[in-house]
């Protein structure tokens, strides 16, 4: 009986706890300063490996669009500690580039002295802008292997859900899709 005595004791002091709540007081509004931003934004960029692309965490500053972000910290190379694994084939830009986006096409404006960019500076770049658009498009596995693209030569533009960029310089303009970007 004793046993039974306790646990029912035990159970009407639960009980008892329960109804009474926590011990803190109800208040009205308190302010508390500006409301919580969360996660810094971060975005991707890709610079050169010897596996290929090597996609690397930034973080985005909120003073631009988030395209022009990329392209700038993309110019920027990669920091020291990097530099040991990694690399860039895009030139140094003196100034700023000028960034305009209309749907999925990207065109990146460099300054004059900035020379054509080649095949793993374009890869690179457009990757990067792939990633902020929030595309993946990357081939399918069979034109991989067979290195035939999905679309015809010189239709660059016309493949529907895929990015494409435009790097102009004073005297020079490259096309680039995002058709060989890494997944993810």
């Amino acid at each position: 009986m004793t046993a039974v005595l306790r646990a029912a004791r035990a159970g009407v002091a639960v009980a008892l706890v329960s109804v009474a709540g926590c011990g803190v007081p109800t208040s009205g509004v308190i302010g508390a300063g500006p409301p919580a931003t969360g996660v810094p934004a971060r975005t991707t960029v890709y610079f050169l490996a010897d596996s290929g692309l090597r996609p690397v965490p930034r973080r985005t500053p909120g003073d631009e669009s988030p395209v022009a972000a990329a392209v700038r910290l993309l110019l920027a190379g990669p920091t020291p500690a990097e530099a040991r694994t990694l690399a860039t084939a895009l030139p140094a830009v003196p100034g700023r580039v000028d960034v305009s986006t209309d749907g999925d096409v990207v065109t990146v404006r460099f300054p004059a002295g900035v020379g054509r960019l080649d095949a793993r500076a374009m890869a690179q770049l457009t990757c990067t802008v792939s990633g902020v658009l929030g595309r993946s498009s990357a081939l399918p596995s069979a034109a991989r292997r067979s290195g035939t693209p999905p679309f015809p030569r010189g239709t660059v533009g016309a493949v529907p859900g895929h990015v494409e960029v435009r790097a102009v310089g004073t005297t020079w303009k490259t096309l680039g899709t995002d058709v060989a970007c890494p997944a993810g």
